[in-house]
């Protein structure tokens, strides 16, 4: 199995042929106005590797129960059980014509789950479709019955009846591969060669003899549902032995297909579970962060500094979003770029509530840099105000000391200054320089005024 580039511990589900790397879900360009995933490196199309970590349909069966759960599917279920029974109670013509389309629709209907499920949907089909080309599949199948009953004849007459008998147990139980076949290709030829459908058995392994018990039980049950309603009203127990029947079909159709969906690899295809496609799920913002994380590991850090920028102006208030660019900005060293991003960044903790954690982030500065010191008054007054809050008194002095210096025309100096003094009264022995403070505050209001 591949892994992700970027996540090795991830199995990966999409290439970059021009990169010549695998990525997983979450490291590719999933944006839904594209037509096909990209790179986030190259901007290229990547190529689909399929699902990875695909449940074995046993695990599924109570999802497989619940497919046909839907409005739409149950009404297509009881309005053809309905029919079915009003054209046997009819008999006749009629009754022939009425069970022919109701054939037809829910062939068509089956036959459709199954190709659904190969492609990874997760949801039955519309009941709109099963309305049109049942009569042509109906033809089908016909055809690929007489042409088994012909081989198993032909069979007999070349190699002897014991031949002919073996034949017809192959085919027996080779019969849902049939249906998957025809399903598949849309053609008759590939549904009635032995060689085919042999081959698909073989390849599908224990999975399709675990898949004819599976489907022995259901029409088993069914038996005894007869069994147990026949002696009730004829026409109410044939519509509820319908339903059980119909709802059993679109079951093991969709089961059918979950085992070619589960061997896609094997067969040579690749598909996605709906569930697993997350373009629609994925919010912009969740896209552009992830582009920025492979951005990142692929050390092109002027191209994740340039996303992360449109990303602030995008979403601007978004915590995540800014707190990781603060975060990449620290990890780079950059103390110039914090400098600039400083002010952003406070304004919207404070719309947060988030001020306390201005203090942590100072801190974690002083670790690169013990003398650092935002080149703003302002900025530096803001992050002193979250220190003297978060009892870091010591920080505010360090943060406030010497502003008048740095900056006299500050017009919040004398609000600073006694934020100030107040950190020194809680320092020890710091009173005298407090109250030095608070004379020098006295004099710089007396020449404001």
């Amino acid at each position: 199995m591949a892994y992700c580039k970027y996540h090795p511990l991830t199995a990966s589900t999409y290439h970059c042929e021009s990169c010549q790397i695998n990525q997983c879900d979450h490291c590719v360009d999933d944006d839904p106005e594209h037509p096909e995933p990209h790179c986030f490196v190259c901007a290229g199309a990547v190529d689909s590797l399929g699902a990875t970590d695909i449940a074995p349909f046993w695990r599924r069966l109570d999802r497989a129960f619940h497919y046909p759960m839907n409005k739409q599917t149950m009404m297509l279920i009881f309005i053809a059980s309905l029919l079915a029974s009003m054209g046997a109670f009819i008999g006749g013509i009629t009754g022939f014509c009425l069970s022919l389309i109701v054939t037809a629709i829910t062939t068509k209907y089956s036959l459709l789950c199954l190709q659904r499920t190969t492609d990874g949907g997760v949801t039955a089909p519309d009941m709109n479709e099963a309305f049109s080309g049942g009569f042509k599949i109906i033809l089908h199948i016909i055809f690929i019955l007489i042409g088994i009953s012909l081989m198993i004849v032909g069979v007999e007459r070349l190699f002897g009846g014991l031949a002919s008998v073996l034949f017809s147990i192959f085919w027996m139980v080779c019969f849902p591969a049939v249906f998957i076949n025809y399903a598949r290709f849309e053609q008759i030829g590939p549904a009635i060669n032995p060689i085919e459908i042999g081959r698909l058995v073989f390849t599908l392994g224990g999975a399709y003899l675990l898949l004819l018990l599976f489907i022995a039980i259901m029409i088993a049950s069914v038996g005894t549902l007869h069994q147990i309603l026949e002696e009730q009203v004829y026409f109410f127990s044939a519509i509820l032995q319908s339903i059980v029947s119909y709802y059993y079909l679109i079951v093991i159709f969709h089961l059918m297909g979950y085992l070619i969906f589960q061997k896609q690899k094997i067969l040579g295809f690749t598909s996605r579970l709906e569930s697993s496609e997350h373009s629609a799920g994925r919010s912009s913002q969740n896209r552009m962060l992830a582009n920025i994380d492979v951005l990142t590991k692929e050390g092109q850090f002027d191209g994740a500094c340039v996303t992360f920028k449109q990303g602030l102006q995008a979403f601007p208030t978004s915590y995540e979003l800014h707190s990781r660019f603060f975060d990449f900005l620290y990890g780079l060293n950059k103390l110039d770029e914090i400098d600039a991003f400083w002010p952003t960044y406070l304004d919207l903790l404070g719309r947060q509530g988030r001020e306390n954690q201005a203090s942590t982030a100072y801190q974690r500065l002083l670790l690169l840099d013990k003398h650092y010191q935002p080149t703003s008054p302002d900025v530096r007054y803001r992050i002193a105000q979250a220190c003297f809050e978060a009892g870091k008194s010591v920080l505010v002095v360090k943060l406030l000391n010497g502003l008048h210096r740095d900056d006299p025309q500050y017009k919040a100096l004398i609000p600073a200054y006694e934020l100030m003094a107040k950190a020194l009264d809680d320092l020890p022995n710091k009173r005298e320089q407090a109250e030095k403070l608070r004379r020098m505050m006295r004099q710089l209001a007396h020449h404001s005024t």
